[in-house]
């Protein structure tokens, strides 16, 4: 796919280190497109994808049990990795389908790496590709096919138990449309959405010094500012230790907006409600949090809606890129009507944070 663009224009790079989604229509030609869609659905007619991680179907729904199936989870993969069994998939398979095409996509996507480590300034995503520390498949949506809204990485802290277990984290969220030219996707369904802020973060989002994003602090009359609010994990290197903290003015130190607290529960069972009235002391700061997504549980329904998101649509239209920072920015795929949907996507890792020493002990 070397006729790709191998540089993404400025606007593309500051709508991603802000916190939006970078749209760049004809990132491949239709000619590659055609190509890897005819691989990708060969590959699915001859049973060589799985079922997506998130789909869920349930011992008889693997088997297309008509009674069990459920077609809004109709998603399946092909991954170039599969974490599960530590082993390549067969996206790099050297005797499957149009292997040479998938490498020209491969080259494609490691330049764009390399180009999004160097202007992101995240070093860390320029690595050589191995195991999961990159991951690359093609996708398939089904008829039916959805995915409710959701981010795609989450603070060490608000994994339980494997929060800490793996070398890498999800960094930037990539796809690539490789549907028929014909899309429309007001009848063909599919449309990715997201929910970026109405007003752009002056800061960059997803990190700081290895500290994920879990909020924001929506502007004020007083500080007409969007700011990121980053979780520190390891206070006094101690998984569980945490405080939430903004960027001063300048971008030059950390400002905490809350004293210590543990992890577990507060960070498991809470919500918007809960951090702007118990954590953050300042009443005026407290009342500007908000999650990015807020933790699930009974009342999830019944919180309502972050009113500094705004909607922003994507058509699947063949050829298009789509990247983000997969931290800060929630999303869904809406529904496919009558087609498949087809894409290639992945994420780009980064090193996570080395795994504090001190264990908090509760009793």
């Amino acid at each position: 796919v070397s006729s790709a663009l191998s540089i993404l224009p400025d606007s593309a790079i500051t709508t991603i280190e802000r916190g939006g989604i970078a749209i760049v229509p004809n990132f491949i030609p239709p000619s590659e497109v055609s190509r890897l869609r005819a691989d990708a659905t060969n590959l699915y007619r001859d049973g060589h994808f799985i079922v997506d991680a998130l789909a869920g179907y349930g011992a008889k729904a693997g088997a297309r049990d008509k009674s069990s199936f459920d077609p809004s989870k109709d998603r399946a993969v092909l991954p170039a990795y599969i974490p599960s069994k530590k082993q390549n998939g067969p996206f790099v398979s050297s005797t499957l389908g149009d292997v040479d095409g998938r490498k020209g996509l491969t080259s494609t996507i490691s330049a764009l790496r390399s180009n999004l480590a160097q202007a992101l300034d995240r070093p860390g995503l320029d690595t050589p590709d191995g195991g999961d520390n990159h991951e690359m498949s093609f996708t398939r949506f089904g008829p039916g096919a959805m995915l409710a809204r959701h981010i795609d990485e989450h603070h060490e802290e608000v994994k339980g138990r494997t929060g800490w277990s793996r070398p890498t984290r999800r960094s930037i969220s990539w796809l690539v449309y490789l549907n028929e030219e014909d899309w429309d996707s007001n009848s063909d369904g599919g449309k990715l959405r997201t929910y970026e802020r109405k007003v752009r973060s002056e800061y960059s989002v997803g990190s700081r010094d290895g500290d994920l994003q879990i909020g924001w602090l929506t502007p004020a009359t007083n500080d007409p500012r969007e700011r990121p609010v980053f979780l520190d994990g390891r206070r006094g290197g101690v998984s569980g230790k945490c405080a939430l903290y903004i960027d001063s003015d300048d971008g030059g130190r950390k400002v905490y907006l809350t004293k210590e607290f543990n992890a577990d529960p507060y960070l498991l069972l809470t919500s918007d409600f809960f951090v702007q009235n118990l954590l953050i002391k300042n009443r005026d700061l407290g009342s500007r949090f908000h999650y990015l997504e807020q933790p699930k549980s009974g009342l999830t329904a019944y919180l309502g809606e972050d009113p500094g998101e705004r909607v922003t649509d994507v058509a699947p239209l063949g050829g298009t890129l789509v990247a983000f920072d997969s931290v800060a920015l929630p999303h869904e795929v809406l529904p496919t009507m009558t087609r498949e949907r087809w894409a290639a996507s992945g994420w780009f890792h980064e090193k996570q944070q080395p795994e504090p020493m001190g264990r908090q002990i509760i009793l």
